[in-house]
């Protein structure tokens, strides 16, 4: 034993005995910890859905597929090209639409700070005498129930155009003005002006143009001097194929009424397209053009009239009058 305590062992005997003992204690660890039960993973917070399986991630994927297809059947449903769903019917020209949609129901705010669109003043005499349609909307019947006064903005120049006026929010890509005023609303104040609505575009068994009375559009706007300057709405509009400005009237088709079987709550279609006043045939237009108008790209009649068009933010004051 003392022999054995007194040799000394070469350094690289000193080095491997080392490496074998970490091994031994790195190998002591792993069968310790191979040995612990296999805690379960953390519970999610409070509200938080766990990740799907794959399976039910194919699943969730096709439902949304399926979702995002009938929404676009809908959608297809109110446009050009197709007829209206078959529960929809045309508004009654003795009464405005019974109950606005949902979400049209609610009232036109627009955002706060820096956001915050300036409409701007109406641009027509003896404003404080004409009947304020809604008091948040910036519309208005004038005190002799000719005309339906509203306020929009330039928001394109230079695109092909599906409308001359959309509402807020909706087409304004393709369209000359953005209107923060509900469809319904306009729908009254016309029949207060003694307008009849007609039927919308019908697209089968074969096609049929939006009928109507004949609404006169006139837009008012303020130049860089500060001058009031005023044109029919159709030189804002330029037919492609000659170059000139639109020559076509507008009429009050007036869109169509659509119930929720389940709610029973009745829909303005308008107001869920944002189909004010087009150029192209929409089933769901407020006012269209009686006309065979494509929403096609490739077949869209006409475009933005650039050098007529005030600039982008220019207020702008629409003037509805229906033709007697």
């Amino acid at each position: 034993m003392d022999r054995l305590q007194s040799a000394r062992l070469p350094r690289s005997h000193h080095r491997r005995a080392a490496v074998v003992i970490v091994s031994l204690v790195l190998l002591t660890a792993c069968h310790r910890q191979s040995d612990r039960p296999v805690a379960d993973p953390p519970a999610p917070p409070a509200g938080a859905e766990a990740p799907a399986a794959p399976a039910e991630a194919e699943g969730i994927a096709a439902a949304d597929a399926e979702r995002e297809a009938a929404a676009a059947a809908d959608a297809q449903a109110t446009g050009a090209g197709s007829s209206p769903p078959a529960d929809a019917k045309p508004v009654e020209a003795s009464a405005p639409p019974e109950e606005p949609p949902a979400d049209a129901s609610a009232e036109t705010e627009e955002p706060d700070g820096e956001g915050r669109l300036d409409f701007g003043e109406p641009l027509v005499e003896g404003l404080t005498q004409n009947e304020r349609l809604d008091p948040k909307q910036p519309v208005w019947l004038t005190k002799d129930r000719k005309n339906v006064v509203v306020q929009s903005m330039v928001c394109q120049r230079y695109a092909p155009l599906e409308m001359f006026a959309c509402l807020l929010n909706t087409k304004e890509h393709e369209s000359v003005l953005t209107v923060p005023v509900k469809a319904f609303v306009i729908h009254a104040g016309l029949l207060a002006a003694g307008a009849e609505p007609g039927t919308p575009v019908r697209w089968d068994p074969e096609y049929a143009p939006p009928t109507g009375t004949e609404i006169e559009i006139e837009v008012l706007w303020k130049d860089e001097k500060g001058k009031v300057r005023k044109a029919r709405a159709q030189e804002w509009v330029r037919d492609t194929s000659t170059g000139k400005a639109m020559t076509q009237p507008w009429v009050f088709a007036g869109s169509m009424m659509y119930e929720d079987k389940e709610t029973s709550r009745k829909y303005y279609m308008a107001d869920g397209s944002g189909d004010l006043v087009c150029v192209s045939n929409f089933a769901s237009a407020t006012l269209d053009v009686p006309i065979r108008s494509s929403d096609a790209n490739a077949s869209l009649m006409f475009e933005a009239f650039t050098e007529n068009i005030p600039p982008l933010g220019t207020p702008v004051t629409m003037v509805l009058t229906p033709k007697k």
